[in-house]
């Protein structure tokens, strides 16, 4: 089974990629003057209190947790895999006692993309909704068709069966599928109210469909030309009836981080500039997003059009920081968005947080380090230098990433030649990690008339 090293974490020396992107539709709003003057009126936010949960990555520990195949792809994962049920069984019960009517979850509801993984998270949510908070889940490109549905058995990663995208409405039919408003037939997109005056849409941006070879794993995302139609026409029916929009998608709709589409288009969404436009030139102002498990908050202005919206990205809850999100929307058209974090799970009763970013920065040193060395970097100088990939990467994933005062991204004194000249190359990007985009990605309130913020 083919590894997938978490490109975010490994920012030194791979190589940028660039993809291809297909030109999207143009949107309708574009020609049509009817649309722009309907587009002008901005609908009110209702109050509204709601909670954000993504990228668990369950994992049934009957898959096997133990043995030398399951400890190699956990020491390359950076996720706490063994730990996803009692981490999600511990969020749910702060989600619970949480100010929340509703709870969304943007995707990567399993780590394998197995059946009887899905079947677990889907129980746990069920907690959630016998308590009174309804939950809307969307599909993250781990979930369906997925080359990673394994169980281990001492060395061996055995392949069993994953499950489609009719399987997955199926499973979580409860879960925003059985009430939507809407339904996308071409992906598993749909709208639902769970307010009223307020739509979500909920938003899939996964690539299952069409994969060549049961090895390959698609990460990226896009929506299709039928699909970004669809968008259009929910938007327009959401303006017509005069209802507020929030969105939900697995892949963020901006950069993240400068250069972030250059070096790593897989963890935004194909032709980002085009939808995050179209979300925003129909007054979706939040965008709740997850995938590169970071815990961040970026701004996209459009001057020329005075729209803007917000880019709320949650870290994964089964990666440090291991964090929640809960927003209020007031009367005031501001939300407030605040940062919950797991103090604690039963088997680390005092210790998690430290548990989970030493599991956090291990995976990433020890990546970084196999890859510096295929540059003719090896020893403690490899090491100092992973470390420093390690410690850029785990600020930006626990958000409010700050340089420390009087400290370069990247130390250059004293290098080698090899690592000296792999450092010109990636300093910029290291560098960008460290220098957060604008909001405050933890604590912060939006003002959603405005655009600004405090």
């Amino acid at each position: 089974m083919k590894r997938i090293i978490y490109p975010a974490l490994c920012v030194l020396l791979i190589p940028a990629v660039v993809a291809g992107c297909a030109r999207p539709p143009l949107p309708r709003y574009e020609t049509d003057l009817t649309l722009r003057v309907l587009a002008a009126r901005v609908p009110a936010y209702p109050e509204v209190n709601f909670a954000v949960m993504t990228d668990p990555h369950g994992y049934d520990p009957q898959l096997g947790t133990d043995g030398q195949a399951f400890d190699h792809y956990a020491a390359g994962s950076y996720m706490l895999s063994k730990d996803s049920a009692e981490i999600l069984q511990t969020a749910i019960g702060q989600i619970k006692h949480a100010n929340a009517g509703f709870v969304l979850v943007p995707g990567d509801l399993t780590d394998h993309g197995d059946r009887a993984s899905h079947e677990l998270v889907a129980q746990y949510l069920q907690q959630l909704q016998a308590g009174g908070k309804k939950v809307y889940v969307i599909p993250g490109n781990h979930d369906i068709d997925s080359a990673g549905a394994v169980r281990y058995a001492g060395n061996l990663a055995l392949r069993i069966r994953n499950i489609t995208a009719a399987e997955f409405s199926q499973i979580y039919a409860g879960f925003g599928y059985s009430d939507a408003l809407y339904s996308d037939p071409a992906s598993l997109s749909y709208v639902a109210e769970p307010q009223p005056g307020l739509w979500l849409l909920a938003l899939d941006s996964c690539r299952y469909r069409g994969k060549v070879g049961e090895e390959e794993t698609l990460i990226g995302g896009r929506f299709s030309p039928q699909t970004l139609g669809w968008i259009e026409d929910r938007l327009i029916g959401a303006a017509k009836a005069n209802k507020a929009v929030i969105a939900m998608v697995h892949h963020p709709v901006v950069e993240h981080f400068e250069g972030q589409a250059g070096e790593f288009p897989e963890f935004v969404i194909e032709n980002y500039p085009a939808v995050s436009r179209l979300l925003a030139a129909y007054n979706v102002r939040l965008v709740l997003t997850g995938h590169f498990h970071a815990q961040d908050i970026t701004e996209k202005t459009w001057p020329d059009t005075g729209k803007f919206l917000f880019d709320v990205e949650t870290g994964s809850l089964a990666t440090y920081p291991c964090p929640l999100r809960v927003i209020n929307i007031g009367g005031s058209q501001k939300a407030a968005v605040r940062t919950l974090r797991l103090p604690s799970i039963a088997s680390h009763p005092q210790d998690f947080p430290a548990y989970a970013r030493a599991q956090l920065e291990s995976g990433v040193t020890e990546n970084a380090t196999g890859i510096i060395t295929i540059y003719g970097v090896a020893g403690p100088e490899a090491q100092n230098l992973a470390a420093q990939v390690a410690r850029a990467a785990v600020a930006h994933l626990a958000g409010d990433e700050k340089l420390p005062a009087g400290q370069p991204a990247i130390q250059e004194n004293g290098l080698s030649l090899p690592a000296w000249i792999g450092v010109q190359f990636k300093k910029g990007l290291v560098d960008s990690l460290w220098r957060d985009l604008p909001p405050p990605d933890n604590d912060v309130t939006l003002d959603l008339r405005t655009g600004g913020w405090q």
